[in-house]
């Protein structure tokens, strides 16, 4: 790993794709890249897919295990900016087209006044940024509603989420294959009838198709594949950094910041 992060950063390569161990990935990439200017930590941010197909962006997902309302409010700025890129690649448009995407902040609760004060006080600098376009707390069991297209957390919390949410993924197809895998006619019918529905639900929990979190604020493209991802995993991987290149992410990160 270290090899080819000296690799990327002798450039000699133009982005890296890592399968590996996570803080061995931040630490070499934080000592040999470096962070862009003003970033004090980088953040892992993954797009995951909400109700009705609509996407949303998640970080930070384990670069940090505990973070301060400043780096809180850093991440934010950073999934504003990756979002906004992304946005306006994907219509061709200039900047005053595209709207400001919406942030939102992961809390126990939605009132002001629930969680630790960290969250607190990063909700108030969130609110006080005119370049954010902050829509208050998320709460766990409303993350998958995709009500804002960034949701912000510190990496402890943020990795709980993604990895309760990847093992309920797994319950539901274990479950929706055990109940459709019986050989009665009823049960073969079913299938049949229902064949293309059936293969959208298994893909919409089906954590491959979304494999592949950036390491964002490193001055170089690097994308964190999950362990155990698959062929198919490790294409979508691979296809973030190409995409991170093509939009010409980390620059415009570091102009956006």
């Amino acid at each position: 790993m270290r090899s080819a992060v000296r690799t990327l950063a002798a450039g000699d390569a133009d982005a890296l794709v890592s399968a590996g161990s996570t803080g061995a990935l931040v630490a070499l990439s934080r000592h040999l890249l470096g962070t862009l200017p003003g970033i004090r930590r980088p953040a892992i941010m993954k797009t995951l897919g909400g109700a009705d197909g609509r996407r949303f962006r998640m970080l930070d997902l384990g670069a940090n295990i505990g973070s301060s309302p400043e780096q809180l409010h850093q991440f934010a700025l950073l999934g504003t900016a990756a979002t906004g890129v992304s946005a306006e690649h994907g219509r061709g448009a200039n900047r005053d087209d595209v709207p400001a995407p919406c942030v939102g902040l992961l809390n126990i609760g939605s009132e002001v006044r629930k969680g630790p004060a960290t969250v607190r006080e990063a909700a108030r600098l969130f609110e006080s940024d005119d370049r954010l376009r902050y829509a208050g707390f998320v709460e766990p069991h409303r993350l998958f509603d995709a009500a804002t297209d960034v949701v912000v957390a510190d990496g402890f919390a943020g990795n709980i989420a993604l990895k309760a949410a990847e093992g309920a993924a797994q319950m539901a197809r274990y479950v929706l294959g055990r109940e459709l895998s019986g050989n009665s006619p009823a049960v073969a019918l079913g299938r049949a009838m229902l064949r293309g529905r059936l293969g959208r639900v298994r893909d919409a929990y089906n954590p491959q198709l979304y494999n592949g979190a950036s390491l964002l604020g490193i001055a170089g493209v690097v994308v964190k594949s999950h362990g155990g991802a698959n062929r198919q995993g490790f294409e979508n991987a691979v296809r973030q950094a190409v995409d991170a290149l093509t939009t010409g992410l980390v620059e415009r990160l570091a102009a956006g910041i």
